[in-house]
């Protein structure tokens, strides 16, 4: 029984299903406190004097810095508990988008410029933040796995972390642009650390810390090339290049196929995007779980589905064509990305759900690392080039999911 002198909760008395609903909430707080940034980071750059290729390897770094350390951050969340890994990613992020904040005032006050602006924003931004927020996903994803007792109920799960990410993207975007049009480019980096403060402080006010015997002194480390892995990692891998890679040209695309003004192209793009968000939030956070399919099934469905979506939003005058392309692309990707996060854990134990965690998120990190610079260098030399890579790409990916017996149990 609890301690009636005591206002703590004991582990009986905590409702799991309350604990990953405010675990699915942190994510969402914590990446909207990065999405934010989204539809300023241009004008930001620019009015701070610093060139695109500046803003592009800051947000390299970050990726690059998440790849390396999600794993750690997964492994330690197992071994001190989710609570205090969560609150130490938060802590940092807080510092880094305050310092970040700081910089840019500087910066569009010329009171910083040259090389000693460009490393600010590369430590604040890139470094520093891409340190913090690596620790979100992959501690969130370890603790409902533990927590889950059957593969529908880790691809709940894990689809809810998917959809409070892609519902932070778009009410972060949504709300950067609101606050940059109200109050300038400066409030959004005010409010940025303020919405992390406020998951911070119902971090530590509403989640239940782990008992020790949910912890282990030990977790165990897994190697990208474990064959219990390396199948859905490959096909994660080439699956978040293609992705991203679209998303990274979609605006140049868009301006280019229909000769639209910059003004017209970003509001143009943020409702095709919109609509893309929106419906992979859909299908990750309702349709997947009620299909009842288990992981493989679903990264099979998935995939297949997105090779369909990449051919319909390849170049051409219609926007019909690259509407349904973008609503079936949600479709695709919200179901492939469940299976592709769930299909991993299902052969570990439980000191390995740290580190397969850790390493699924290092494994996306990776792919965000390389597909902006690979795409834009592709569409530099040829507008067409992107999309064939992407089509072909994603076409093998298709042939081995329905092949290797890995992805097909």
């Amino acid at each position: 029984m609890p301690d009636p002198r005591s206002n703590k909760p004991t582990q009986s008395s905590i409702d799991p299903g309350a604990q990953a609903n405010l675990v699915v909430g942190i994510v969402f707080l914590a990446f909207m406190g990065q999405m934010i940034l989204n539809p300023i980071i241009a004008p930001l750059s620019r009015q701070m004097g610093l060139r695109e290729w500046h803003i592009g390897a800051t947000i390299s770094l970050a990726a690059i810095v998440l790849a390396s350390l999600s794993a750690y951050w997964g492994r330690a969340s197992q071994r001190v508990g989710a609570k205090r890994v969560l609150a130490a990613g938060l802590v940092i992020a807080i510092i880094a988008l305050s310092a970040f904040g700081i910089v840019s005032y500087l910066g569009m006050n010329q009171v910083v410029g040259g090389v000693g602006l460009v490393f600010g924003v590369v430590i604040t931004r890139g470094l520093l933040y891409g340190g913090g927020i690596s620790a979100i996903a992959p501690t969130a994803q370890a603790h409902l796995v533990t927590h889950a007792a059957s593969e529908n109920g880790r691809v709940k799960a894990l689809g809810m972390i998917g959809a409070a990410q892609g519902m932070a993207s778009i009410v972060g975007g949504v709300t950067g642009g609101v606050l940059a049009a109200a109050g300038g480019l400066l409030l959004p980096l005010v409010v940025m650390p303020v919405v992390m403060v406020i998951g911070l402080v119902v971090l530590l006010v509403s989640f239940a810390p782990q008992s020790q015997g949910q912890l282990f002194a030990k977790p165990q480390r897994i190697r990208f090339t474990d064959p219990r892995v390396a199948p859905w990692l490959a096909t994660g891998l080439v699956m978040f290049l293609v992705f991203s890679s679209v998303a990274t040209i979609f605006g140049f695309t868009v301006q280019d196929r229909f000769a639209l003004s910059a003004t017209a192209t970003a509001g143009i793009s943020a409702i095709y995007l919109t609509i893309m968000g929106v419906t992979m939030i859909i299908a990750q956070a309702v349709i997947a779980p009620k299909t009842g399919w288990g992981a493989a099934k679903l990264l099979r469905t998935g995939l297949t589905i997105t090779l369909v979506a990449t051919v319909l939003i390849w170049p051409t005058s219609s926007h019909a064509l690259l509407v349904v392309g973008c609503i079936v692309l949600g479709v695709g990707m919200g179901l492939a990305m469940p299976g592709y996060n769930t299909g991993p854990t299902l052969k570990m134990s439980a000191d390995e759900q740290g580190a397969v965690a850790g390493i699924i998120n290092a494994n996306n990190g990776l792919a965000y690392a390389i597909a902006p610079l690979a795409s834009t260098a592709l569409y530099g030399w040829n507008p067409l080039a992107p999309f064939a890579v992407c089509i072909a790409l994603i076409a093998v990916v298709v042939i081995y999911a329905h092949t290797a017996p890995a992805l097909r149990q």
